[in-house]
C-alpha cells in the first residue's frame, strides 16, 4: 500500500474525540444505559448544523450498543432509523421495519404497518430508537403534518416504554413548537454547535483537532509546511468551527497527493484542497487565499465572521458572550 493511500485511509477512518463530541456522546450513552435498565421512556433531540458531527455521534452510539444474540434470539437494543424524504404516514413505520432488516408489505394500511412495527420492536428487544435526519419531518414536501408526526413519536415512545432520539438540523425544533404534548414530555434540546472562536477553550479544542490531522500527515511522510497557529487559523476561516468540514478538507488534501511521493505540503497544496470543497466560513474572509497571511495573525473579527456565517446559514442565533462569566455561553 502506498503512503498516500495509507494516509487517505487513516483520515477517512479517523474519529477525532473532541470535547463537544464527547460531551454529547457521554450524556446520550447514559440515557441509553438507563433505557436498557428499564427506566422511563425519554424523548431527546440533538440539533446542530450539517457537518457538525451528528452522524459520527450516531455511529458511535450504535457501536457502543451493538446488535447481539441473546438465548439464540436477535437482540437490537439500539435501532438507527434514517428518516426518508419526503416522508409519509406509511413511510414512518416502514422505515423502522426496514432498519430492522425486515421486508415491508406496501399493500397494507398505515395502521397495520404500525402494529407490525411495534410487534417487531418488542421481539427485537429494542429499547432506544434513533431517528437520523429527523428534520425531514418538518421540511417542505413532508406528507405528515408536524403535529401528527409529533403525536406518532409520542405514541411510539409510550407503546413499549421506548426512548426516542431525534437528530437533525435546527428546523427540527418546529416539530416541538407544533406539538406542546411532545415538547412538554421531551428533554431540553441538546445543541451541538461548532467551536466559537471568541472562546479561548473552544479555539484550543479546535487547534487540537487540526493538530491531530496534521500529525497523521507528518507520520505518513507528508508534513504540512505551515506554522501550527497559521494552519489552525486558516482551517477555522474555512470551516467556521465545524469539525466535519475540517475532516473533509484534510481528506481532500490527502486525495490530491494520491500520485505524489512523500513530500512537504505547501500553502499552494492547501489552497488547492480548500478550493476543491465547499467552504463553510464567510465569503468575505476566504481561507488559504493569500500566502502572506501565514506570517500574520488572523484578526479575531475575521475568525468570528466564519463562525457567524455558519450560524446564519443554519438559522441559529450567535450566542452572546458574557465577559464576567469567563467567556462561557
Amino acid at each position: 500500500m502506498t503512503p498516500a493511500r495509507q494516509l487517505r485511509i487513516s483520515l477517512e477512518t479517523c474519529e477525532v474525540q473532541h470535547p463537544f463530541f464527547l460531551g454529547q456522546l457521554e450524556a446520550l450513552q447514559q440515557r441509553i444505559e438507563d433505557a436498557v435498565d428499564g427506566a422511563a421512556s425519554r424523548i431527546e433531540r440533538v440539533v446542530g448544523p450539517s457537518r457538525v458531527g451528528k452522524s459520527m455521534l450516531i455511529h458511535a452510539l450504535r457501536r457502543a450498543f451493538p446488535e447481539a444474540k441473546v438465548d439464540g434470539r436477535r437482540h437490537v437494543p439500539v435501532l438507527v432509523v434514517p428518516v426518508p424524504s419526503p416522508v409519509s404516514p406509511v413511510l414512518l413505520p416502514s422505515s423502522v421495519l426496514s432498519a430492522l432488516g425486515l421486508p415491508v408489505q406496501r399493500s397494507i394500511t398505515s395502521g397495520a404497518m404500525a402494529t407490525r412495527m411495534l410487534d417487531q420492536l418488542k421481539l427485537a428487544g429494542t429499547r432506544v430508537v434513533i431517528f437520523e435526519e429527523a428534520s425531514h419531518l418538518v421540511e417542505a414536501g413532508a406528507r405528515v403534518p408536524p403535529r401528527s408526526a409529533g403525536d406518532w413519536l409520542k405514541t411510539l415512545a409510550d407503546s413499549h416504554n421506548l426512548t426516542v432520539f431525534l437528530f437533525g438540523v435546527p428546523r427540527l425544533e418546529r416539530l416541538f413548537e407544533c406539538n406542546e404534548q411532545l415538547r412538554l414530555r421531551a428533554s431540553a434540546s441538546r445543541r451541538f454547535l461548532p467551536y466559537d472562536s471568541r472562546i479561548p477553550e473552544n479555539m484550543k479544542a479546535f487547534h487540537t483537532c487540526v493538530a491531530t490531522y496534521a500529525n497523521l500527515f507528518r507520520e505518513s511522510g507528508y508534513p504540512i509546511a505551515l506554522p501550527s497557529p497559521a494552519l489552525t487559523w486558516q482551517c477555522y476561516l474555512l470551516t467556521g468551527g465545524l469539525i466535519g468540514v475540517l475532516s473533509r478538507f484534510m481528506q481532500e488534501l490527502a486525495s490530491q497527493m494520491a500520485y505524489e511521493p512523500p513530500r512537504q505540503l505547501t500553502f499552494v497544496d492547501c489552497m488547492a484542497a480548500a478550493n476543491a470543497i465547499e467552504a463553510a466560513g464567510s465569503p468575505h474572509f476566504r481561507a488559504f487565499a493569500n500566502p502572506e497571511s501565514i506570517q500574520t495573525e488572523i484578526p479575531p473579527a475575521a475568525l468570528h465572521q466564519a463562525f457567524a456565517q455558519v450560524m446564519k446559514d443554519n438559522d441559529l442565533s450567535v450566542p452572546v458572550i458574557h465577559e464576567h462569566c469567563g467567556g462561557s455561553r
